[in-house]
């Protein structure tokens, strides 16, 4: 049976979960940087406690956030597929997007719309 200290130290320990590894890295770059957490503040607006939780890993912040903070350091966030497995657009994406187009020009009785660019690879 536990005692009452270990039964807390328990709870706590069940409920924080290691941070995230962009998390991880915001702390790496704002080291890397060389600024505290005040001075990121003042350059992101955004309060040093909330930055100090998600680099801890006890707030998960929202995408709007991890933009603004990736923003500061010069990065950008996307998306790359991690391999096989991943969700992937058609191929005959550009072509099936023209076939959609071509529907509601009949449909609205536009005579023309601009022909889509492929995206850039």
């Amino acid at each position: 049976m536990l005692t009452e200290q270990e039964y807390a130290e328990h709870v706590v320990t069940l409920d924080r979960r290691p941070p995230h590894p962009l998390c991880l890295m915001i702390r790496s770059l704002r080291h890397a940087a060389g600024m505290s957490l005040s001075t990121f503040e003042i350059r992101t607006g955004i309060p040093a406690v909330v930055v100090g939780a998600y680099e801890r890993g006890d707030r998960t912040p929202p995408l709007s956030k991890l933009e603004a903070i990736f923003d500061a350091f010069g990065y950008r966030l996307v998306a790359l597929p991690t391999g096989s497995a991943s969700v992937r657009l058609s191929g005959d994406m550009i072509s099936d997007l023209r076939a959609i187009a071509d529907q509601l020009e009949t449909l609205n009785g536009v005579s023309e719309l601009p022909e889509p660019t492929p995206p850039d690879d």
